[in-house]
């Protein structure tokens, strides 16, 4: 398969999912949470995909599923982005302890995996989404302050910006009106793996139960719950289970779009 293919795999998979988890409510004829139908009832009739252990429609709970990991994923990223690449900006800006301080907190960070933070800081805050939202944006904050922080530092030492400097403009303004605008295209390109990553951890959390809602149609939840009846409906786990690895692997290929397209 050639890399144009597979980019437009991806993107069209990421358009179709996005589109699904947005009008859920007009493409689906039952609610996510309440029992439409027999027990673990095979896909057919009034339920495309079979009906979970509860005798809920499982198209239903995997069509509104896609709002809460997306939407979860996309303020994590979201929250990621903004603290690391301040912190990045911060640095690359003052330099000096500042930067050295900043490094060190990085590296400190980094030295627990990023999902192994994040479950600490559920265990510690409680469970909840919003906490599972939190936990992963600050598990994601050290990689993309460390990488921001580097791509800052390298446009710092461009030409354009010594010129800027030597004519008598500060420091914060050199970051704002000429290292960060720079800094777009390759920003957004590590926003794109920054999402990936907080797509996964949220939904590791979540198959983990620490949502502390079990009746929530969130994609991981509904991986947890399907494995319980492995046997009997295996499609209750490789569904979901296609649905999360399907949209992490078209992340990372938008992610390798983006590098290629601000390469040439």
């Amino acid at each position: 398969m050639s890399d144009r293919t597979a980019d437009w795999l991806a993107g069209m998979w990421l358009v179709l999912v996005v589109l699904v988890s947005l009008f859920a409510s007009a493409l689906t004829a039952h609610d996510p949470y309440d029992p439409a139908g027999p027990t673990l009832a095979p896909p057919g009739g009034p339920f495309p995909l079979g009906t979970d252990a509860l005798g809920r429609d499982l198209w239903s709970r995997l069509a509104y599923g896609g709002r809460f990991s997306l939407g979860a994923s996309l303020l994590a990223s979201g929250l990621t982005v903004l603290l690391g690449g301040s912190l990045g900006l911060l640095a690359a800006a003052l330099g000096g302890w500042v930067e050295r301080g900043v490094l060190w907190l990085a590296n400190s960070m980094l030295a627990i995996p990023g999902l192994l933070l994040a479950m600490l800081l559920v265990a510690g805050m409680g469970p909840g989404m919003p906490t599972v939202i939190l936990a992963v944006a600050i598990g994601g904050t050290p990689g993309y302050a460390r990488l921001s922080r580097g791509l800052f530092a390298a446009l710092r030492e461009m030409g354009y910006v010594a010129a800027a400097a030597a004519l008598g403009a500060g420091r914060f303004w050199l970051a704002w009106r000429h290292v960060l605008p720079n800094a777009r295209d390759h920003l957004i390109s590590l926003a794109t793996t920054s999402f990936a990553w907080a797509f996964l951890g949220t939904t590791t959390l979540t198959f983990l139960g620490l949502t502390g809602e079990p009746a929530l149609p969130e994609w991981g939840a509904l991986l947890n719950a399907g494995r319980l009846h492995l046997v009997q409906a295996p499609r209750l786990v490789i569904l979901p289970g296609v649905l999360i690895t399907l949209t992490i692997l078209s992340v990372h290929r938008l992610g390798d779009w983006l590098s290629r397209r601000i390469a040439t």
